[in-house]
């Protein structure tokens, strides 16, 4: 998750430097946003907060079987740890999709 955001932040701050003329254009960021854009990191970003959604249901699902009683972490945490870690990527995929899209507009002056 540390790694994720330390990646959103670098492309954040890439964005907002170009765009205020301290460093030239940068042809790789020119290719990432041909291949990603808003429309994109939405859509990704939701599909991975659904799947982690899903996933976690199962866990539930799994521990409404068991009576709300003892479960084996074991196989429960093969749900859990997936499912938070995608609903928490999925939905900071989406945020940072609109954040990037607001650093990327030009300002009228």
């Amino acid at each position: 998750m540390m790694g994720y955001q330390s990646i959103l932040f670098a492309v954040c701050a890439k964005t907002f430097a170009i765009n205020e003329g301290l460093p030239p254009r940068d042809e790789r960021v020119d290719r990432f946003f041909k291949v990603i854009y808003l429309e994109r990191g939405l859509a990704i970003g939701a599909l991975a907060f659904l799947v982690g959604l899903i996933l976690l249901g199962a866990a539930v699902l799994q521990w409404k079987s068991a009576h709300f009683g003892r479960l084996d972490y074991a196989v429960t945490m093969r749900w859990v740890i997936p499912g938070a870690t995608l609903t928490a990527l999925g939905f900071q995929t989406v945020l940072s999709s609109f954040f990037v899209s607001i650093l990327g507009m030009k300002r009228r002056l």
